[in-house]
C-alpha cells in the first residue's frame, strides 16, 4: 500500500501510474474537490478555467489523457498563433524566433545588437538571480521588454529575486545550452522543434483531467479527507490517518502544497518542517473577462516591466480554443501580493479597464477567483539538503518541475521507481 497526500494533477498521477503497476494506493485530499490549481467552472455557458489555461501535449500527459478516456474531448490551439507584449501604449508582437528578433518593434536596434554579444557571455554564475542572467546575456531592454515579464510571469514571480540554480537551469540542461550560448541553440532548433508540442485543453475545461483521473481511482481517491495523525510504524513504513480510515503504508507520497506538507511531518522532521514552511507562495487574482473578441488573434499578452497597469497578463481563451468572448486576466503575483487582497467588485473593474486600455475592447468581469504559485525565488535555498524521514517522497510543484508537463513526467517516474522499475 502507497499513501498519497494531496489531490492535485501530481497526486492524481502519481496514484494512476502505480493503480496501472498493479499497485494498490490511497489518495487523501484535504480539500472538497480533486484537481489543486486545476479547477474549471461554468460561468453563462461559459468554460473558465481557474489555475493553468492550457498545457502542451507531451507524452506524459498524452498518457494521463488516454488513460482518463479523454482523448476524444481535446481542444487543439492552432500551433500559428503569436503572442504579444503590451509596451509603451500598445500591442507588439513577442519575437519567439530569431528572424522575429531582427523586425521586431518591441525594442530597438540598439537592443537588438547589444543581444547579438551573448554568445560571448557564458553560462550561469554561482548564485546568480535570473534577472542578472538574462540582462548579462541579452541586455537591459530585451530583459524588461521581453525575458522577464515571459519567465516572471510562468511563477506569477520577479526574476530579480529568482535564483538561476532553482529552475532556469534545469531548463538550460535540458536545452543543451548551460554553458554554451541560448541564441545559437534556438537557432539550431528551429521554428518546426519549437511547434513540435501542441498545446491542448479539453471541452469541459483543464479540471476535466484531474476530474475524470479521480473518478478512474474510484473509493482508493478521498476527497474533504485530511491527514489528522501520522507516525513511523513499528516494522517499517508509515501508519496515516484521514478522513477517518487508518492505513499502514510503506510509503507516502507528498504531493501536497509545501506549508500542508509541513504541517504534516512528523516530529522527527522538525528542521525539514521548519524549510517546507518558509517557502514563498505568491498570490494571484485570476479574472475571467467577456469581450468582443473579433479580430483579436493569438494566445494573448503579457505586460511589460515598468508599464502602469496593476495586470501582469492575459490568456485569449476566445482565441486559443474558441471560448466564446472569454478573456483570463491576471493581477498581483510578486509585483503586487496586496492587490489580490482587493474585494471581487474592485479587481474585477479594475481587470476589465485595463483590458479597454490595452485592447480598445469594453469587458466586463465573469468571474473573479485567487490562487496561490510557488515563487521559486530565494527562500528555495531551503531545499537545499532537505532531509526527509525515510519512505517520504515528494512530487508537487514546490518540489520540481512547475507546469503540468513536469508534474505528468515526474509522477511517471516515481510511481515507478516506488513499484519496483
Amino acid at each position: 500500500m502507497i499513501v498519497i497526500v494531496g489531490g492535485g494533477i501530481s497526486g492524481l498521477a502519481v496514484a494512476h501510474h502505480l493503480v496501472r503497476r498493479g499497485t494498490d494506493v490511497r489518495l487523501f485530499e484535504a480539500g472538497t474537490e480533486f484537481g489543486g490549481v486545476m479547477r474549471s467552472r461554468v460561468v453563462e455557458g461559459r468554460v473558465l478555467d481557474l489555475g493553468p489555461q492550457r498545457t502542451r501535449l507531451t507524452s506524459d500527459v498524452r498518457e494521463l489523457v488516454e488513460g482518463a478516456g479523454l482523448g476524444d474531448r481535446l481542444m487543439r490551439a492552432r500551433g500559428d498563433l503569436p503572442l504579444f507584449v503590451y509596451r509603451r501604449g500598445r500591442l507588439r508582437r513577442a519575437p519567439l524566433s530569431l528572424g522575429a528578433a531582427v523586425t521586431t518593434d518591441l525594442f530597438g536596434w540598439g537592443a537588438k545588437l547589444r543581444a547579438l554579444v551573448e554568445p560571448l557571455t557564458g553560462g550561469p554564475r554561482e548564485g546568480e538571480s535570473v534577472e542578472a542572467f538574462f540582462v548579462r546575456k541579452f541586455g537591459r531592454e530585451v530583459y524588461e521588454a521581453l525575458l522577464g515579464p515571459l519567465y516572471g510571469g510562468l511563477y506569477a514571480s520577479d526574476p530579480a529575486r529568482m535564483k538561476v540554480g532553482h529552475g532556469l537551469a534545469r531548463t538550460l540542461r535540458e536545452m543543451g545550452a548551460e554553458e554554451g550560448s541560448l541564441l545559437l541553440r534556438l537557432a539550431r532548433r528551429g521554428a518546426a522543434a519549437r511547434r513540435a508540442v501542441e498545446a491542448i485543453s479539453f471541452e469541459a475545461g483543464m479540471g476535466a483531467l484531474p476530474a475524470a483521473l479521480a473518478r478512474r481511482l474510484g473509493d482508493r481517491a478521498r476527497a474533504a479527507s485530511p491527514v489528522t495523525a501520522r507516525e513511523p510504524a513499528a516494522a517499517g513504513g508509515w501508519e496515516v490517518t484521514a478522513g477517518g480510515e487508518a492505513v499502514r503504508a510503506r510509503a507516502v507520497v507528498l504531493a501536497a502544497p509545501a506549508d500542508a506538507v509541513a504541517a504534516i511531518l512528523p516530529p522527527s522532521a522538525r528542521n525539514a518542517s521548519r524549510r517546507l514552511a518558509s517557502l514563498r507562495y505568491n498570490p494571484l487574482a485570476v479574472v475571467h473577462l467577456h469581450a468582443d473578441a473579433s479580430g483579436l488573434e493569438g494566445f494573448g499578452y503579457q505586460v511589460a516591466f515598468g508599464e502602469s497597469l496593476e495586470t501582469r497578463g492575459v490568456t485569449w481563451n476566445a482565441s486559443i480554443f474558441g471560448r466564446d468572448g472569454v478573456f483570463t486576466a491576471y493581477l498581483g503575483g510578486m509585483a503586487n501580493p496586496g492587490i489580490v487582497e482587493e474585494d471581487d467588485e474592485r479587481l474585477g473593474r479594475l481587470a476589465a479597464a485595463e483590458f479597454e486600455t490595452v485592447t480598445g475592447r469594453p469587458a466586463r468581469p465573469l468571474l473573479v477567483s485567487r490562487l496561490r504559485q510557488p515563487a521559486w525565488d530565494a527562500t528555495w535555498d531551503a531545499l537545499d539538503g532537505l532531509d526527509l524521514p525515510p519512505d517520504l517522497h515528494p512530487c508537487a510543484a514546490w518540489y520540481a518541475r512547475p507546469g503540468v508537463p513536469g508534474r505528468a513526467k515526474d509522477a511517471r517516474a516515481l510511481a515507478a521507481r516506488l513499484a519496483g522499475g
